[in-house]
């Protein structure tokens, strides 16, 4: 136990970045993985139709990811700077608060998804047969909504822990189990789309299992017992307070995605195919950026909770500018090989080839993610939850409506494709002032604490 925080407190940046942030980013890319393998699946094996459907699904999954989000991440911020300030009450209370505040609000979800699957996807401006294969895809995908939720959430308190590995590791059987079975469900056993849901929700049962499995052993820093599975009604309010700017995040995204799907459906099947397959792409590489966020995550929280106030800005900057460099490379690769990523999602070649325009300028912005992701989880970290909600909010809500309707209006489809890309430039402009006050405050307090004073 105390291993582990002074490895968080002494560590060079450059091995606790290969420690946390590497399987950070691959466990999260794993995570990621569940809604994109059943797209390029049901997109190969049954119809493009079918990659809408699996995509407006998604923003129901999106829902499901703020619950886990609400809860997983404001605990997993509570763990660090706990851990760092030697606090192991309150590391030994926040498994029970997360157990059953998520399990809980995933089965609400799972009777009103399951109840109201039509109407939810018609709101997404599905029919036909866009809309029977979502209806018979997010059904069934509803009773795994307690496991989609709760294997992630307690991942978050694994990688609390400042066991990148082991949660990388956890979430990897499940991934790997969905991308075995979903071929032999949809095409072997032809169970097609709905075989999709159910290879989905086995993955995600073996990630809950395997949660267990590491919290009973040696190597976890949480000792569970019986009472471990108490709520501690007293950290709820921080939880719910720290951890809300994630699920507003999440809530939205599915916003965000509700929003293009319904404006794309207007300019035709075609258009709302390609926006589905270019959502998801973005998604997915975007994870891994938050991937190294939430490597970053632990070290943030661990200085700044033993008031090492130098190395908290140190780990910012260090993160921070590798995940710019992979975002840019990243979008460098968006731009040339548009077509050959399309073509995974759709086999239509004619759609294909009138998509790659709008891929490209949809993907515009994504150079600019790696910031934008460090600097959420800068404000996540510290307890900053204003800050942290106000530059999530700004991402996907203050910019991005307002241009998502307006352009559209003045300059047709291009300016629904361009919307995106540039609610974020104007969040990055934002969060560069919100980000040089914080650091700004964390100088000071450097000074006023004896430490070393860094250089910005």
């Amino acid at each position: 136990m105390d291993n582990k925080r002074e490895e968080l407190l002494q560590e060079s940046m450059g091995k606790l970045f290969l420690k946390m942030a590497i399987p950070g980013m691959i466990g999260m890319m794993v995570v990621g993985l569940y809604n994109l393998v059943d797209s390029i699946f049901v997109g190969q094996f049954i119809s493009p139709a079918a990659v809408s459907a699996v995509t407006m699904g998604f923003a129901v999954i999106l829902v499901n990811q703020a619950i886990l989000s609400l809860f997983g991440s404001g605990a997993m911020s509570m763990f660090s700077r706990a851990l760092g300030a030697e606090d192991y009450k309150t590391t030994d209370a926040l498994f029970g608060n997360v157990f059953w505040l998520v399990g809980i609000c995933s089965l609400i979800l799972t009777f009103f998804t399951y109840t109201y699957a039509r109407e939810i996807l018609v709101l997404f401006g599905a029919s036909g047969e866009i809309l029977r294969l979502g209806i018979d895809y997010l059904q069934i995908l509803a009773f795994g909504f307690v496991f989609g939720a709760l294997g992630p959430a307690l991942n978050f308190l694994i990688r609390g822990e400042g066991q990148m590995k082991s949660a990388m590791k956890i979430v990897s059987l499940g991934i790997f189990t969905n991308i075995l079975l979903d071929p032999i469900f949809i095409q072997v056993l032809g169970m097609g789309i709905k075989g999709a849901a159910v290879a989905t929700i086995i993955g995600q049962g073996l990630i809950v299992v395997a949660n267990f499995f590491h919290f009973c052993s040696s190597r976890s820093i949480i000792n569970l017992n019986l009472s471990s599975f108490r709520i501690s009604w007293h950290l709820v309010p921080d939880m719910m307070k720290i951890g809300s700017s994630a699920m507003i995040m999440s809530l939205a995204v599915a916003l965000q995605l509700g929003i293009l799907l319904a404006l794309s459906s207007s300019f035709g099947d075609a258009s709302n195919i390609v926006m589905s397959s270019s959502f998801r792409v973005m998604s997915f590489f975007y994870i891994p950026l938050f991937g190294i966020a939430y490597g970053l995550q632990p070290v943030l929280g661990a200085n700044y909770g033993a008031k090492q106030f130098s190395r908290v800005s140190e780990a910012y900057w260090y993160f921070g500018k590798v995940a710019t460099i992979i975002a840019i490379c990243l979008w460098v690769l968006f731009q040339i090989f548009a077509p050959f990523i399309l073509s995974a999602f759709i086999t239509d070649e004619t759609i294909v080839a009138e998509g790659t325009k709008w891929f490209r300028i949809f993907q515009g912005s994504f150079l600019l993610y790696g910031f934008v992701s460090v600097s959420i989880m800068l404000f996540t970290a510290l307890g900053k939850a204003k800050k942290a909600a106000l530059t999530t909010l700004g991402r996907q809500i203050f910019f991005f409506i307002p241009l998502v309707f307006l352009l559209p209006r003045l300059f047709g489809e291009i300016g629904l494709w361009a919307a995106y890309p540039l609610g974020d430039v104007l969040v990055t402009i934002m969060g560069v002032y919100l980000v040089a006050g914080e650091l700004k405050l964390l100088k000071a307090e450097a000074g006023v604490s004896g430490k070393v004073s860094f250089a910005s």
